[in-house]
């Protein structure tokens, strides 16, 4: 709340602080705030023109593509498990945890992402 408050403040012309309790769905925030900030018409437009879903056929290079279980902004149908089964060259990976994007290990410097993304570049390098 208080990041929407400040930003209204910001950019008022854009968006209000004013019903920001009365919004209960991802999809009423991303109309409502996400979509307007980054110049989309709304939550649909706004999931639509931001999804990398319509590249993913396209890739040529090898690809890690990795989304959490837990994630909770993605529905079931975010995850490309389709595509990356026929994918010669995307690697579909869905850990349990991770939550969005937080594949930080507590109490290490290490971050998993970043270890795994090392890992999987060495994997190709080595099949080469």
């Amino acid at each position: 709340g208080k990041k929407i408050e400040s930003k209204s403040k910001l950019f008022p012309e854009v968006i209000s602080y004013d019903g920001f309790n009365q919004i209960k769905t991802f999809r009423a925030f991303d109309t409502r705030y996400t979509a307007p900030l980054h110049h989309f018409k709304d939550a649909d437009d706004f999931y639509a023109r931001g999804s990398c879903k319509p590249f993913l056929a396209a890739i040529k290079t090898p690809s890690l593509l990795v989304n959490a279980a837990n994630d909770p902004f993605l529905t079931e149908d975010c995850y490309p498990k389709e595509i990356a089964a026929a994918h010669p060259f995307l690697y579909l990976e869905i850990p349990k945890q991770g939550g969005h994007v937080g594949f930080s290990l507590s109490r290490s410097k290490t971050n998993w992402m970043e270890w795994r993304s090392w890992q999987f570049v060495n994997q190709i390098i080595n099949r080469s």
